[in-house]
This record gives C-alpha cells, structure tokens and sequence, in this order.
C-alpha cells in the first residue's frame, strides 16, 4: 500500500532548509533503523568467521603444513598474519573508493570478495597457497568493517549513534564465536568428514613422538564463501546513504533516499524541496593526507593510537589463547572452547559499550575500557593456571570483556572526527593503520614468548609472564586518550563537519609522508624480519629493534598532536 504523503497548506513540498541530521533525528529509531541494523550486522558477522576461522583452524593447518615441526611457534602466527596484512590494504584502498563511489557498491563488493577469495584456501597444501588467497580474502574483509560503521554513523540517530554502531561491531565478534563452534567440532572430528580432501596428517610432537588427524580444518572454509549469497542478497536490499549523495552534490537523490527512510519508517512521506537541503562545504581536498592537516591531526592521533593500541591486544591474544591452555596442559579442544567464552565475552561487551559512550561520553568509557584492561590482565596472570578449567573460563570471560570493551569504545568516535566528504577514508585508515598493530602482534607476541626470559625450566613458554607485555600498551591507551580524544557524542554531523571547516589550509602532506615512512619501518622490523630472518626472535637486537618499530607512531602522535594542541592553547589564550 502506497504511503501518506504530507503536504503543506498549498500542496506543495515545504519551503523550509533542512539537514539530513534533523530528518533522521526526528524519525527516531524506527523499524527501518531495525531493518538495516539487521542486514549490515549479518555482513559483519560474516567478516567477524571469516578473520577469526584462521585463529581456530592455525594449529591444525600449521600441522598440515609443517607435519615434521612439534613446536609450529611463529609459523602459527604467520597464518594470521597474512590475512590481516589484506585488510589493512583493502581498508585503506576501500574508505577513498566509497567517499567517491558510494558506501552501497564497495560493501557490495566487499562481501562477494572475502567469500569468493576463501573458498579456496580449503584446498591449500602448503604456506604459500593458503597465504595468496589468505591476503586477497583480507582485502575485502577489511574493505567491509569501516564501511559498515561508516554507514550505521550517517543513518542512525545522533542520540544512539554509538549503541547502534558497537552493537553491529558485537556481530563481528559472534562471527568469531560462530567461528570457533564451527572450527571445535570440525576440526577434531576423528574421522575423515570429506573423503580424501580431509587427508590423514601424521605431525611431530614435542616430546618426540608422533600423532595423526585428518585435515578436517579444510570444510571449514568451504563454509567461508557463504558471504557471496550475502553479498547479492545486499544488492537488493540495501541503498545508498543520504549523507553520501548530499555531499556528492546529488540532493535530489538525497531527499529521494530519506523519503524511502521515513516511508519504511513511518508509512509517510514529507516533500521536501532539495534545494532547501543544507549541506556543509566540502574540504577542497579529500585525499588520505588531509587527515594529518593542523584541522584534523590530533582527532587522527586520537583514534590511531587507541585503536592501534585495541588491535594489538585484542588480535594478537586472540591469535595466542589455544598455544597458551595447550602449553599448560589443556587439550586442543579445550583450549578453543576457551578461546571461544573470551569471545562470548566480547559479545557482550562490545553490545553494551555503545549505550554507554552515549550516556557517559565518548572519552570517560575509554579511560574506564584501559583500566579495567590493566586490572583484568594482571589477574589473569596471576590466576590462570592448569587443571582448573572452570576457573579458566572465568577469566576468559572477564578478559575479553575487558579488552573488546576499550577497542570497541574508539569505534564509534572513528566516523565522528572527519567530514561525510573524508568519513570512510577517516575510518578505513585508521582500521588499516591499526591493523599492522595486529598484523604484527602475533608476531611480536610470538617472538617475545620465545626469548629465554619467558620461557620455563621445562622449556615451555609462560604466558602468565608473557601477557603482563600487554600493560604497556594500555597504558599508552590511557595517556593518548587523555591527551588527544575530544568527546563527540550525540553531536550532528552537520555540526561536527562545520567545525572541521575551521582553521588553515595545511594540507597534511609532509606529516603524511612522515607516518608513511613511520608504517614502512614497523613492517619491517615487525613483520619482514620475523618471517624472513631465521632465528631471529633469538637474536639479542631482536626485541629492542621490534619495540622501536612498535613504539615509533606513538613518537609521532606525541610530537605532531602534541605540538598542534599546543598551538591550539596558544590560540585560545
């Protein structure tokens, strides 16, 4: 049935200027905001298995790979590696395409990617293989978060911004628990669930002895291209952003767009003239750069620290938590189920942070989220242990908890520091930048749990000592939020992208290319050297040269941030 349409006194559409934002605020949440809540959350949880199956399936396909290693190390961690080192690209390549080209096509696109390029890797036999298609899969893995946050920003309520945007991210994470409860059963399945794909492997134990399993792992990411039925499915059922075709400076489809919203919503549809749509100027650059100019530079070194700092942590743990229950005794399944209640925690944490950066504030619910972090971690330090699993599950409980709390804080601060114009790169960039900090981090984990300080008498790695690494970055979390984030909730984007207008034309470049330099060493030292020099976590210039890599953007943000803050408090004064 066709929807009432509300007309002024003479008929005619009202004469009256308007923004996107008071449209959607007046609306409220409606069955429309349920309805697109429902379809990008379920690409989200999509994305969410197919980055988290890695982490599941490593030791199995490490076993697959490397049958004659009893201790697989960091060969494990370069499996994960490899896919986010993908996302980092396609984030990155992704946010410039949808401020052009439009949110609607590249998530499209996004999602017919990651699951075209996973099916694949269920037939890979050996490192090289399964790291191709590994890369290709992140491209469009990482392609898909930003702009799914970026999305849920322009088309839900101001008021709720942040609950709708971290409840759509606790998805993501369910992707990840579906991943686990998939990968357990699978995975340590005894007998052959394919035939002769799911091959029998005989690997090395460490205590000299051998085992057998079937490659069972390999039907897990068969399942992984399920998204490509999601991804036409999208094709249909979602529209473009009114906030995208105003800045475009395409206000008739603008108005057209909220006037399908507020049918969908209300069953009513209010005329409005186009011409009466205000629309903030856009920066007359819009290219990556602009994100380190005097306007935007300490909102950059804001999110780009915490998040950093979010990723490393949450990723690189998440990568560890079956070595480290196996290493104390817990068997493989074990070990994944453990795994798999750190991320149940994390559903609940990141569904309930967004009403709280509402209610609270975007700043005040971070600095809580690095708080609860340090506590958490030195408690789980202090108190996981072998034999005890109910009390193990406990504390994976409360860690991921803790640690998907603070990362999924930043997220909804992400789309509100830039204008539509510059939004998704905004957001793209710092998932991608953030993302070598996980990229690295099972990495550099890995490596510091091989150095002799943290290894035992019996030559296993104590992982209690190990996670204690992880209060140095949250304490950096802590000190970058205080400094650099500036609480934007519940504000307009009409309002935030007029402030973002203010102030000289710097355009970021030689910062920029500072950062760039900056992201060319911590992958180097970080990652290259890792995987390419043999031994080198054993290596006494080993630790020293990664924490350099690690330790140099946050240089940056103090020097570049804090002179600009610097030279705001002059300004003011």
């Amino acid at each position: 049935m066709a929807g009432k349409t509300a007309l002024n006194e003479g008929g005619k559409a009202p004469n009256r200027e308007f923004t996107i934002t008071e449209v959607v605020d007046s609306l409220g949440v409606t069955k429309f905001t349920w309805m697109l809540f429902a379809l990008l959350s379920f690409a989200l949880l999509f994305d969410g298995y197919d980055f988290m199956i890695v982490n599941s399936t490593n030791l199995f396909v490490a076993h697959t790979f490397w049958p004659g290693e009893p201790n697989p190390g960091l060969l494990m961690g370069s499996l994960t590696t490899w896919g986010l080192l993908g996302m980092v690209i396609g984030g990155a390549v992704s946010g410039i395409l949808s401020d052009r080209f439009g949110r609607k096509k590249i998530l499209v696109a996004a999602v017919i990617f990651y699951g075209a390029f996973t099916f694949p890797q269920a037939a890979a036999n050996d490192l090289a293989f399964f790291a191709a298609f590994r890369l290709l899969a992140g491209l469009g893995v990482g392609s898909c978060i930003p702009i799914v946050y970026t999305v849920f920003s322009e088309e839900v309520p101001s008021r709720w911004r942040g609950a709708f945007i971290t409840f759509g991210g606790a998805f993501m994470v369910g992707g990840w628990v579906v991943a686990g409860l998939v990968a357990n059963p699978i995975c340590n399945a005894t007998v052959p669930l394919m035939g002769d794909f799911t091959n029998l492997v005989e690997y090395a134990l460490p205590d000299g002895g051998t085992s057998t399993m079937y490659a069972n792992w390999r039907l897990c990411y068969l399942i992984g291209a399920l998204p490509v039925i999601y991804g036409i499915v999208l094709i249909f059922a979602m529209h473009e952003t009114p906030h995208w075709y105003a800045t475009a400076g395409r206000k008739e489809e603008a108005v057209r767009a909220l006037a399908q919203i507020e049918k969908r919503a209300t069953g009513v549809e209010t005329p409005r003239d186009p011409q009466c749509l205000i629309v903030p100027p856009r920066p007359e650059k819009t290219t990556p750069n602009i994100l380190f100019s005097n306007k935007f530079i300490v909102a950059t070194c804001g999110i780009w620290a915490c998040y950093f700092v979010g990723q490393f942590c949450v990723y690189g743990m998440n990568a560890w938590l079956p070595a480290w229950f196996v290493g104390i005794g817990y068997n493989s399944s074990e070990a994944v189920a453990l795994q798999t209640w750190n991320n149940v925690a994390a559903i609940v944490s990141n569904s309930i942070v967004g009403y709280f950066s509402d209610k609270m504030g975007r700043k005040r619910t971070l600095q809580f989220g690095w708080g609860l972090c340090i506590v958490t971690i030195v408690i789980c330090s202090l108190f996981v242990a072998p034999g005890n699993f109910v009390l193990c599950t406990g504390l994976m409980l409360l860690f991921g908890f803790a640690l998907n709390w603070a990362i999924s804080a930043v997220v909804p601060l992400m789309p509100e520091q830039y204008p539509t114009a510059v939004r998704n790169t905004g957001v793209s960039w710092c998932q991608a930048f953030a993302r070598f900090g996980g990229s690295a981090s099972s990495i550099v984990l890995g490596g510091i749990a091989g150095m002799a300080f943290f290894q035992t008498a019996q030559g296993t790695t104590n992982w209690s000592q190990v996670v204690l690494v992880l209060i140095v970055p949250f304490v950096l979390g802590i000190v970058c939020t205080a400094l650099f984030v500036r609480d934007t909730s519940g504000r307009s984007f009409e309002a935030l992208d007029a402030e973002a207008m203010e102030g000289d034309n710097d355009t970021g470049t030689t910062k920029f290319g500072i950062m760039i330099a900056i992201i060319v060493i911590l992958f180097a030292l970080c990652i290259v050297c890792p995987l390419a020099v043999p031994g080198w976590s054993k290596l006494p210039i080993a630790l020293p040269l990664m924490a350099t890599g690690m330790l140099l953007p946050f240089a940056f943000f103090f020097i570049f941030g804090g002179s600009q803050l610097a030279r705001e408090k002059r300004t003011r004064a």
